[in-house]
């Protein structure tokens, strides 16, 4: 018998028109036997992928110019440290010639010495010559006896050996010490020299960094002129000096060369302390190691409302617990909760008009009157206040006025 075949027919597949991308589409809920239908249409399809593709967009180009920014920076803070130390090791020179130019003054000492002991030679010499001088002209003593003549003569010839044989040694006591006096002078030029050339380097080195510091003041300067301000670190710096007059012990400098390059040097020196210590009141620096910019200072969209808002600070996203630090010394004036949207907020005083507020903290580690140091730990970022997600609210104020922070964050190689 012959097997059944049992034969399929296949069912012809209706193909429909292709949908076009982002198409309508229709989303479907249902619940307790009703069902509701969501229409997605494509405008709004384009929209929220224009939306993401936007967020993406700006995300990477604010890691890309973070990233690069603080390439340069940690570049400017290699340059500013070999400086440094190249500064230091200038002035360990000046150390070192100060100590030669010790050994120096005590070798003029022996001269000094030696000089004495020529003079007590030249006595010696004249008191000897004077006796011979009475020996020779004295006739009547020598016709006195022969034999007293002959002792006598014997005697002054043997004082004449003597007198001539100390003239000798005298005088080259005299060659050596001319020698000495000689090779001191050279030793001195070549001192005053050396010290002239140091103090060039010590010149250009310090001014060099007073150029940095004025380029910074430039910067900040621009980001003070649309709030009208202006600040001149040396503005509130007074003469207060005196005192009585008491020479320096062994500190006479006749070259006037010298004298005028050391005054130059000092005085530039201490314009440049003044600048640092001008400058240890200005909030140079980041207040968070590691971030990422989420709103920028001005104008810009409220978030928890769709109104223009003016921002006065930046908004910088880190990771919650992430350490907050001051960028410049100061004293603490407000450590505490705000209801007026700053949550968690600590305002530090650093003097010279500068104040910054650091805003939303989750813990604050200082209170108020509290006396805080460069790059000190004041709390950790949060989320407390009017904040939609963890970061820290930095803002920076100059005699009252809020200003851009942004030209203050890429200055930190200074600090």
């Amino acid at each position: 018998m012959k097997k059944n075949k049992f034969k399929f027919k296949k069912q012809k597949v209706l193909y429909t028109e292709k949908k076009p991308f982002l198409a309508d589409k229709e989303i479907i809920f249902r619940s307790n036997g009703r069902a509701k239908v969501f229409n997605i249409s494509h405008r709004l399809q384009v929209f929220i992928l224009m939306l993401f593709a936007a967020v993406f967009a700006w995300s990477g180009y604010n890691y890309y110019f973070y990233h690069i920014s603080a390439s340069i920076i940690h570049h400017k803070e290699k340059e500013l440290g070999k400086t440094r130390d190249a500064y230091m090791d200038l002035i360990s020179d000046v150390t070192a010639l100060q100590n030669n130019l010790k050994n120096v003054v005590s070798s003029v000492d022996e001269a000094g010495n030696g000089l004495q002991e020529i003079k007590n030679y030249k006595e010696k010499a004249l008191v000897v010559e004077d006796k011979i001088k009475q020996i020779a002209d004295s006739e009547s003593w020598i016709d006195a006896d022969k034999i007293e003549e002959k002792v006598t003569k014997k005697e002054a010839l043997l004082q004449k050996d003597i007198v001539q044989t100390e003239n000798n040694q005298l005088k080259q006591k005299i060659e050596e010490l001319g020698g000495k006096i000689t090779n001191l002078q050279e030793t001195v030029k070549g001192l005053e020299t050396a010290e002239i050339a140091i103090l060039d380097k010590i010149h250009k080195l310090s001014g060099r960094e007073i150029e940095q510091i004025k380029t910074s003041l430039t910067q900040i300067n621009k980001s003070l002129k649309d709030k009208n301000r202006y600040y001149n670190p040396l503005a509130n710096i007074k003469e207060g000096k005196g005192g009585a007059y008491e020479p320096a012990q062994g500190m006479k400098i006749e070259n006037r060369e010298l004298l005028e390059k050391m005054s130059i040097t000092f005085k530039q020196i201490d314009t440049l302390e003044n600048y640092k210590q001008a400058m240890k009141s200005v909030p140079l620096g980041k207040p968070v190691y590691r971030y990422q910019l989420s709103s920028a200072y001005g104008t810009r969209q409220d978030p928890f409302k769709a109104y223009l808002a003016n921002h006065k600070g930046l908004d910088m996203r880190a990771a919650a617990g992430s350490r907050i630090s001051t960028p410049a010394a100061g004293r603490v004036t407000l450590a505490g909760y705000q209801k007026n949207g700053y949550g968690n907020l600590v305002v530090v005083d650093h003097g010279n008009g500068f104040v910054t507020k650091y805003a939303h903290m989750r813990k604050i580690y200082v209170k108020t009157g509290d006396t805080v140091a460069y790059n000190q730990a004041l709390g950790e970022v949060g989320r407390t206040g009017r904040a939609t997600g963890n970061h820290l609210h930095y803002e920076v104020l100059f005699r009252g006025a809020n200003v851009n922070p942004a030209a203050f964050i890429t200055l930190s190689s200074l600090n």
